[in-house]
């Protein structure tokens, strides 16, 4: 398996704890954020591979404001919502259109987490 450069941004420090566990596990380098300005800093400095992005931190709409921001400056980094609601939170977003390569819905299975790294 290629290693990656991955963030994950979550508020909910279990979801990092256990996703940087079964990363770093799998010898990726990961880093880690809370907040949409700790994630956009974090971005900046570390320059990922993967952004595992939460669609709701500070406000419902966190995760598209971020991801839209990082799509001015990067075409090229994957990012994946991550939602406890599935993809239907997205509303009335096409998530793909905001700029997310796709969403997965919490928890996580770490096999399915890992595939999708893989492809990525």
């Amino acid at each position: 398996m290629n290693k990656k450069k991955i963030l994950v941004v979550d508020d909910d420090m279990d979801v990092i704890t256990s996703l940087k566990a079964v990363l770093e596990k799998n010898g990726h380098a990961v880093e880690t954020a809370r907040s949409e300005t700790e994630c956009l800093e974090r971005y900046a400095f570390f320059e990922p591979d993967i952004i595992f992005l939460d669609m709701m931190m500070e406000r419902m709409d966190s995760g598209f404001r971020v991801c839209k921001d990082i799509r001015e400056r990067d075409q090229e980094v994957k990012i994946y919502m991550l939602s406890s609601v599935g993809s239907d939170n997205a509303g009335t977003h096409d998530i793909h259109e905001v700029g997310f390569n796709g969403s997965l819905e919490k928890p996580i299975s770490p096999d399915y987490l890992l595939n999708i790294i893989a492809q990525a």
